[in-house]
């Protein structure tokens, strides 16, 4: 080792401190920065995360264990994905002839202004972070819009077929993905592993819709609706370019987006269905109670998956994503009394098993781009 290394590495390291202290870190603080991975590229298969996941809010970094409290989160997740499923259900199945889905995605928006801000203002889980002024702007208000719709269709879908039926279809999310993809980022590459991935799902969807008891095209077509705006949710937050991601939290636009969409709901809710909401409200009972419980369901879910995101890696978010599927599905069989035979368990199984294999092609496709180069050994010249 020549004399010169030690003196090169003091010289480094003086550098080094004083640029941490120049930006107010700390030494280990800076070499833990210098130290750590290269975060895999942004794109929409890149990482393990699903739609679920806000623009620049993905983490990447993985966790040694699961913690206790995060089980905990887990668990309240599972619980209230699939409750806010069934009491969706349960809700349309109290009214004849047209289902209010409009007024109860209303009441979702509602709920989660309600108790996002109580949690932020508060419970003090979050600082509260206002919109910013460059937030107004079309991507957002794009963002918002499928969002918005998304859910009005997941909840037409529910008042039209089985629950079960529609946690199916909505394992056919990456079918829209990839689609939407090759329609509208030209710039974003569809690898052979993700779309290999999407056979069993495509077949899983098929043999379920050809032999559900419940099937009827409306329904069907509501679903897979609403696979295209959370698709379009991934597209446009990609188009955005994470620009609300670093400057806010999952929490506070979370209560954003459901506060504008509340807005937008409203006047519609007021027009295609205002003798009946005044009616729910009105009369009170079964109805009225299962419209706010389902608001309330809704919300917490969507609070634990964030909280359950800032936990672990987005790859393990993506497997306990993959569980909670099939925990809604079964769920679903059990509360509704839901028939199954040989073919619709079949179709069942192939949709999750596709979904699941969707998620580990990405995470797959995202390791191969995030390898460095190998570069061909440089010849060693010998001293003389």
């Amino acid at each position: 080792m020549s004399e010169t290394a030690p003196l090169r590495r003091i010289n480094e390291t003086k550098q080094m401190s004083d640029v941490a202290m120049k930006d107010g870190l700390s030494l280990g603080d800076r070499q833990s920065i210098r130290t750590a991975p290269a975060r895999p590229p942004s794109g929409i298969f890149s990482g393990a995360g699903d739609s679920g996941v806000w623009p620049g809010q993905a983490t990447n970094s993985a966790v040694a264990f699961i913690t206790p409290m995060t089980a905990v989160f887990i668990l309240v997740w599972y619980v209230t994905g699939a409750l806010t499923n069934s009491t969706s259900k349960q809700t349309l199945n109290q009214f004849k002839g047209a289902k209010p889905f409009l007024s109860l995605t209303l009441m979702q928006h509602i709920m989660a202004v309600v108790g996002g801000n109580f949690a932020i203002r508060v419970l003090r889980i979050k600082p509260y972070k206002s919109l910013p002024p460059e937030a107004h702007s079309w991507g957002f208000y794009r963002l918002l819009l499928v969002y918005s719709l998304g859910f009005c269709l997941t909840n037409g879908s529910f008042g039209a077929v089985n629950a079960s039926f529609v946690d199916t279809i909505k394992a056919g999310e990456p079918i829209a993905t990839v689609g939407l993809t090759l329609l509208f980022l030209s710039d974003e590459s569809v690898p052979l592993i993700v779309f290999l991935s999407l056979l069993p799902i495509v077949a899983g969807v098929g043999i379920s819709s050809l032999s559900d008891t419940s099937f009827n095209f409306l329904g069907f077509a509501m679903a897979m609706g609403s696979n295209l705006c959370f698709s379009a949710r991934s597209i446009c937050a990609k188009l955005l370019r994470s620009s609300l991601g670093k400057s806010m939290d999952n929490a506070n636009l979370f209560v954003h987006v459901n506060a504008y969409g509340a807005m937008i709901l409203l006047p519609l809710v007021l027009y295609f269905e205002g003798p009946v909401l005044i009616t729910i409200l009105k009369g009170g009972g079964n109805p009225a109670k299962l419209f706010l419980m389902n608001g309330i369901f809704y919300y917490l879910n969507n609070q634990m998956n964030f909280l359950v995101l800032e936990k672990v890696d987005a790859v393990t978010h993506g497997l306990i994503n993959c569980g909670r599927r099939v925990a809604n599905i079964l769920f679903a069989i059990v509360w509704f009394r839901i028939p199954i035979n040989f073919y619709n368990g079949v179709g069942i199984t192939l949709a999750l098993f596709g979904a699941f294999c969707y998620m580990q092609a990405k995470q797959i496709s995202s390791r191969a781009k995030a390898a460095p180069p190998q570069f061909p050994p440089k010849a060693s010249v010998k001293s003389m």
